[in-house]
Formats: structure tokens, sequence, C-alpha cells
């Protein structure tokens, strides 16, 4: 099969740190590949290159078979990668709609934020993976950690991403929280994303992972 992400030879350094040297790593579809290390192993600056923050200093990107370079995240997005971070980045004075849909909200035929289109098409997404308890009209400010983290899942959804990068998912999440997660991790290989998986506990990594670097 083919990969949806490949990284060759991908070395960054720092003032003073080799962050990373010559590594090599693959995704398929459909996929959980766990990314594991002990902290400074740059795990963090790998993430940081796919996903736009940083450019390496050698190596290439491929993804979908073709080479890519990206000068910000935004550049990556578009190429259908996302990342959750353990630092959620939604707006707590916004709706989950509105969230879900920032920088990309559909429009009507006078070039108006379509309001109803994008409530309706946010209950989709989150139908999608099973999500039926949330309102689309409530500030992200109320929500739980684990709703929250919901709405970046469906977030990405939204911009059609292939590629999911989680990292420390399950970190700050209640018990009933994770198993929520496990449920949508499952409900995205099914549909073929492909997900990086960054975890520092060994039996998540055990219950999910297809394969570990």
């Amino acid at each position: 099969m083919d990969s949806i992400l490949r990284l060759e030879g991908i070395s960054k350094s720092f003032p003073g740190v080799k962050a990373l040297e010559d590594v090599h790593f693959d995704l398929q579809p459909g996929e959980v590949h766990a990314l594991l290390g002990e902290n400074g192993a740059g795990k963090s600056t790998l993430i940081k290159i796919v996903s736009g923050v940083y450019r390496p200093d050698s190596g290439t990107i491929r993804v979908a078979d073709k080479e890519v370079i990206f000068n910000n995240p935004r550049e990556s997005q578009q190429r259908g990668i996302a990342t959750i971070y353990q630092e959620l980045s939604l707006y707590p004075e916004l709706t989950v709609a509105e969230n879900i849909f920032i920088g990309h909200a559909p429009r009507n035929r006078f070039r108006m934020i379509d309001w109803g289109a994008m409530e309706h098409r946010s209950r989709e997404i989150l139908a999608s993976l099973e999500i039926h308890d949330l309102d689309v009209t409530r500030k992200i400010g109320g929500l739980t950690v684990g709703n929250r983290q919901r709405v970046e899942i469906a977030k990405a959804l939204s911009q059609d991403a292939k590629i999911l990068i989680m990292d420390e998912p399950t970190a700050s999440l209640s018990e009933a929280d994770v198993q929520r997660l496990f449920e949508i991790v499952g409900l995205l290989r099914e549909r073929g994303v492909g997900i990086i998986y960054i975890s520092h506990r060994m039996e998540e990594v055990f219950k999910l992972a297809d394969r570990v670097t």
C-alpha cells in the first residue's frame, strides 16, 4: 500500500542542539502509527516539521507520493494534515460550530457567512464521529476538556484531514473521555485517516497502535 506520508533523511538542528538526524518515518492510510521517545528525543520537532511549523535542514517530505515543502502550517493543512496539540487551539468565546469552521466558514451567494449551513455541517461532522451530545451553539469556554478535544477533531475533519497528529491526547482526559477518544480513533481508522499517535502511556499504545516507532 502507498504511504500517505513519508519522511526520508530528515535532520534538524537548533543552536547547540541536534534535534533530529536522518529520520525515516512513514504512515499508511487507516493506520495508527505510535511515535515514542523520552522527553528531548525529537518527537515534537518531527511533528512540527510535518505540520509546517519548522523547515527541515535536510531530507524530504512526501504526501500521497508527492514531494512537498511546507513554508507555514497553512500549507500543511492544505495537504490534509491536522495536528491536535495538548494545548488545544480553540477560541473559548466562540461557539462549537464557529470553532469547527473558523477560517473556512460556508458562505451564501452574497458571500456572507451562512450560519445555518455552518451549524448543520457541524452537526453532521460530529454525528459522523458518533457525537450526539454536543450542542453546536454552545461556547467552547463552557465545555469539558474531553468535549473541547472532540471539537478539535471535528475541526480537522471539516478541513478534510487525511493525516491526524495527536500529541499526548489523553494527558488531561477522564477515563470516560479516554474511552470515547479510542472509539473516535477507531472510526477515523475505518475511514482511512492515518494517525500519528504520540503517548507516554504504553498500555494505550499497545491497545491502539498498528505500528510503533
